[in-house]
């Protein structure tokens, strides 16, 4: 089976890639397939923002599509934030810019008001009439003490402290870090639904 990942973001789909290869399940991209239109994200949520996606994209390449939205979610800040993740500053922010400017809030909130969550929803269209939708959460808290590594792609987990193990999401071990995935959950139900 093919599958379209609907993203442009390199490290999203090699997340995917690898996950879906588990299941023998080919990967398309919108680059393998030509597709160059952009969906804007508009949408008030991560579901909104997943749907339209992979709905839009389903229409223009008429296989299986995979959409998904994420970002983090810090409570204090009423779940700033949250779909603006990347563009929390009113424009698409690099890795860096994005890291800075969570240090620099972080700062701002009280040691124990540093809750926080990595929330994914990942939309599955399989046909016009079937559409699945699917979300999980990686729970912790936030830190002014930056890690000295990050994935390129995911420059907040280098403030993020997982509270299953209290420890970095880049320390945890692929183990460990394989039974918090919210990625790999979504991926799993998917799966359970193809």
């Amino acid at each position: 089976m093919k599958v379209l990942i609907a993203t442009g973001n390199p490290a999203k789909i090699q997340a995917y890639t690898e996950l879906l290869s588990e299941f023998n399940i080919e990967v398309e991209t919108l680059a393998s397939l030509d597709i160059k239109d952009s969906f804007e994200e508009l949408g008030q949520t991560f579901t909104e923002n997943a749907q339209g996606k992979a709905i839009y994209y389903y229409q223009i390449a008429k296989i299986p599509t995979i959409a998904e939205d994420s970002g983090l979610e810090i409570d204090y800040l009423n779940g700033e934030p949250g779909v603006k993740s990347r563009r929390w500053l009113g424009y698409t922010m690099s890795d860096e810019e994005m890291l800075r400017l969570l240090k620099e809030k972080v700062q701002n909130i009280p040691p124990k008001h540093r809750t926080a969550h990595f929330t994914a929803v990942a939309c599955l269209v399989k046909s016009p009439d079937e559409i699945y939708t699917v979300h999980h959460a990686i729970h912790g808290e936030l830190t002014d003490k930056v890690h000295k590594y990050f994935r390129p792609g995911f420059p907040y987990r280098a403030l993020f402290i997982e509270r299953t193990y209290n420890k970095y999401l880049s320390d945890l071990t692929a183990e460990e870090y394989e039974t918090i995935d919210s990625r790999r959950k979504n991926i799993e139900e998917i799966i359970k639904y193809l």
